[in-house]
This record gives C-alpha cells, sequence and structure tokens, in this order.
C-alpha cells in the first residue's frame, strides 16, 4: 500500500513538472507564477506526511494485544514529530525544482524583492546541490532526475546506470522507487552556471 501511494504521488508530482513546462513556454505570468505551484506543493507534501505518519503509527501499534492499548499508542505516535511541511526537504527540493523549471519567472521575480524564507530556501538548496552524492566531489555538470529532483553529476551518475541498471537514486533516505534511467536525467545548466558564481565568490 506505501509503495503504491508513493508511485502515485510520483506521478502527480511529474504531472505538475509537465504542466510547469508547459506554462513556462506557452502560458501567462498568472500561470508561471511560483506560488500556485508551491501552494500545491505544500498539500501535496502535507498528505504525504500525514499518510507516512499513520503508517508508522499502525505499525508501532500493532504489537499491543488490547484495543485500548492499540488507541493509545496509535494516538500518542501520531501527535510524536510535528513539523512544518516547508521546513521539509521533500519540499525545498520540489520548489526549488519549480524554480529551475520557470525560468521566465525566475527573471521576473529578480526584480522584485523575495520574501526571506524564500532566499533561505534558495541558498539552502545550493548547500545541499554543491556536491555530488555518488563521487563526494564538487558538481561540475550538474543533472537533475525529475522524478525525485536529487542532483547528481553527470559522468557520475551515467557510470552507475551503464553498471547497474537496475539502480536506485543514490541520495540516502530517497522516497522513489523506480530505477533511475538517463530519460529521467535533465541537464541544469542554470545550477551549473550559479555553483560557478558562488564558486568564484568563494576564492576572491
Amino acid at each position: 500500500m506505501a509503495d503504491m501511494f508513493s508511485n502515485n504521488l510520483d506521478k502527480i508530482f511529474e504531472s505538475i513538472n509537465s504542466t510547469m513546462r508547459i506554462a513556462n513556454e506557452y502560458g501567462t505570468p498568472e500561470q508561471q507564477n511560483i506560488k500556485v505551484y508551491s501552494a500545491l506543493t505544500e498539500k501535496l507534501v502535507e498528505i504525504e506526511q500525514n499518510f507516512n505518519k499513520h503508517n508508522k503509527a499502525l505499525q508501532e501499534s500493532s504489537k499491543e494485544i488490547t484495543l485500548e492499548e492499540f488507541d493509545r499508542r496509535y494516538q500518542s505516535s501520531l501527535t510524536a514529530g510535528k513539523s512544518n511541511v516547508k521546513q521539509l526537504k521533500r519540499y525545498k527540493d520540489y520548489i526549488a525544482h519549480a524554480r529551475s523549471i520557470l525560468s521566465s519567472q525566475d527573471q521576473d521575480d529578480s526584480n522584485d524583492s523575495r520574501s526571506d524564507e524564500d532566499e533561505e530556501m534558495v541558498q539552502m538548496d545550493e548547500a545541499i546541490i554543491d556536491t555530488d552524492p555518488i563521487t563526494k566531489r564538487p558538481l561540475e555538470v550538474p543533472v537533475r532526475n525529475i522524478r525525485c529532483n536529487h542532483v547528481y553529476e553527470k559522468s557520475a551518475i551515467e557510470q552507475m546506470i551503464k553498471t547497474n541498471p537496475r539502480t536506485r537514486c543514490p541520495v540516502m533516505g530517497c522516497a522513489a522507487a523506480q530505477f533511475v534511467t538517463l530519460a529521467d536525467l535533465q541537464e541544469d545548466e542554470k545550477l551549473r552556471q550559479k555553483l560557478k558564481m558562488q564558486r568564484r565568490t568563494k576564492n576572491k
């Protein structure tokens, strides 16, 4: 059941990816607005979080003998570990991915002041994806997995797939169940330029 839920959620995110690409190329400024997709992403991640909480609570409560003990353990598990959806990595990663797709909207946004939350999100994303998760070396030619939004060094992930076609996302904790294929990988030129600027600033 958990795998089915995860697969269906991945399909929804893929559909949103397609919608954003169409909106970026042909849509109106309103359709390109990142806020539209961030609100939808927040709702989907909240649903995923709640599903995972209920699933974990059921697993932990299944060991109890009586109905009263089961209910007490279940309710206790649900109330534990509450977190802000916007602080979850799943949400932050996808919003960063949405920004990379809605490039024209990003250019428009550059003329406007961003909120402190957006700035923090972008900075955190840059820090996370600066290093290739496979080689642990700085990214040179970053490619993004469109299924889970994680980023790898192009040559490293391609070699992994060549060596083992049944390779899953090498990022620890990634929930994507599908095997990574070359068709899932897209070069992220915007990120590449951003990393160059970041490294140039550090070397000054």
